[in-house]
């Protein structure tokens, strides 16, 4: 069986040529869990427009379908049939069973966003790097206003994320509430302040808990989404070791935004080494044995080389499969962004 994914046009038109190479690495990656062998992944050309294509040794199941309809650069999938020199694509119906409305993630609009589709990809690839549960926790530690934590929900993960800029962190709140009660969600939300010992650090917890259906919610079938008002450096102060499954972020570019590392520090660090080496400590301590790391970053002010020695010393196995080394892509004149994919030793 011949299949072609025809992929999403909404990119920008920058990214949209760059997300062809990208989507046969997260192809794949992702396709380790299809229940069908998949062999020659390729960008193919089919009448002057770019299609990609992979072969299995069998129909896709409906378990298959669903697992490529959740690729971040999904449009379209059909099925390869040729019949003489011509060649026929039949459409095969999408399936997909979102925990929320995708919307969530594409409403915001705002300078220094991650491209959400990108986000997407990252979540993805952190998934099926790994085995896991049913009930997935997801954090990001740098979670700024909050695309990571979106598109997790999207998937029906619980997710969480960190961010130091309480103003940010009050407007991401007040666009979940907004959310929610406008598509008539069933959800509760807390808020509590957190401080360390002789007030080492402060923070506040805004918590809400939601529902797919209103059944659901009087079953206390919930997802959480959670923002913490607070430094990085403390999130084993604010949550339990081995707490999350994955963790999923993107780090500051050092160009429209920057990072603090210190809790009373004035300026912004442009360079994302001195904040892994101040938090990835605390990060590993609250992901699972296992568990997953995918973290995207400017490599024109960190070099892979020394980002791979950064994650190793903290005791993470760093995937260097062919697949995880082909993400580097420009974004503008000053940002060549990559991904590292990194997993926690037992």
């Amino acid at each position: 069986m011949i299949y072609a994914i025809l992929c999403n046009p909404g990119h920008n038109r920058v990214y949209f040529e760059t997300s062809l190479k990208l989507a046969v690495s997260e192809l794949n990656i992702v396709a380790h869990g299809l229940s069908a062998e998949y062999s020659n992944v390729q960008l193919q050309n089919i009448c002057g427009i770019e299609y990609l294509t992979f072969e299995t040794g069998k129909e896709l199941s409906p378990a298959d379908i669903k697992i490529l309809s959740d690729l971040s650069f999904f449009y379209a999938l059909f099925r390869m049939d040729a019949i003489g020199d011509e060649i026929y694509l039949k459409p095969i119906s999408r399936i997909q069973n979102n925990f929320i409305d995708e919307s969530m993630s594409t409403m915001l609009k705002y300078t220094g966003k991650t491209n959400e589709i990108f986000t997407r990809m990252m979540i993805n690839v952190a998934y099926y790097s790994q085995k896991c549960g049913e009930e997935i926790r997801l954090l990001d530690p740098i979670s700024g206003k909050g695309t990571t934590l979106y598109e997790g929900l999207v998937k029906g993960f619980s997710v969480y994320g960190i961010e130091i800029g309480s103003s940010v962190v009050n407007e991401s709140y007040h666009f979940v509430r907004r959310f929610l009660e406008n598509a008539r969600y069933k959800f509760t939300y807390s808020s509590k302040k957190i401080s360390g010992p002789d007030k080492a650090f402060s923070a506040v917890r805004h918590t809400f808990e939601t529902a797919k259906t209103k059944e659901d919610f009087k079953n206390k079938n919930t997802k959480t989404i959670e923002f913490v008002a607070g430094n990085s450096l403390y999130a084993n102060k604010y949550y339990k070791k081995n707490f999350f499954d994955m963790i999923v972020g993107d780090l500051p570019y050092g160009v429209q935004h920057g990072s603090v590392t210190r809790e009373r520090q004035s300026s912004l660090t442009r360079n994302p080494a001195e904040l892994l080496k101040a938090c990835l400590p605390s990060w590993s301590a609250v992901l699972k044995p296992n568990g997953v790391l995918v973290i995207a970053w400017n490599c024109n002010v960190l070099p892979r080389e020394e980002m791979v020695l950064l994650f190793e010393e903290q005791g993470f196995t760093v995937k260097n499969e062919d697949a995880y080394l082909q993400f580097e892509h420009r974004v503008d004149q000053s940002i060549l962004r990559d991904i590292i994919v990194a997993q926690k030793k037992i």
